[in-house]
């Protein structure tokens, strides 16, 4: 949030309450205020390192090391960055096993 016109390789600025009202969201309902199973989990991967990808924890490439790379390739995934093309209640900020789509439907 404080580098924001150098956001990713774009310029994402913000007038400067819209950013501390995105930056007060965030820490609100950052991984350390969380109860919720995934939160825990990711952020006890993560330790003291500087990881801004969830894809780059260790919670997260080890709950995902059985699925064929294929599957983050295929038309409907894309990436391994979407998310919600498996987990359907990811917008609400969960992961819950209940709601995992099936993989053998993009293979």
């Amino acid at each position: 949030m404080s580098d924001l016109e150098n956001h990713f390789g774009d310029d994402a600025s913000l007038d400067e309450e819209d950013r501390s009202d995105i930056l007060a969201f965030l820490v609100r309902n950052s991984a350390e205020k969380s109860t919720q199973e995934s939160s825990v989990k990711i952020l006890a991967s993560i330790k003291n390192k500087d990881i801004i990808a969830i894809t780059d924890t260790i919670f997260w490439k080890q709950s995902h090391k059985q699925i064929p790379k294929d599957v983050f390739n295929h038309n409907e995934v894309k990436s391994s960055a979407n998310c919600k093309a498996c987990h359907s209640d990811i917008e609400k900020g969960l992961i819950q096993d209940d709601k995992i789509k099936n993989i053998s439907d993009f293979m």
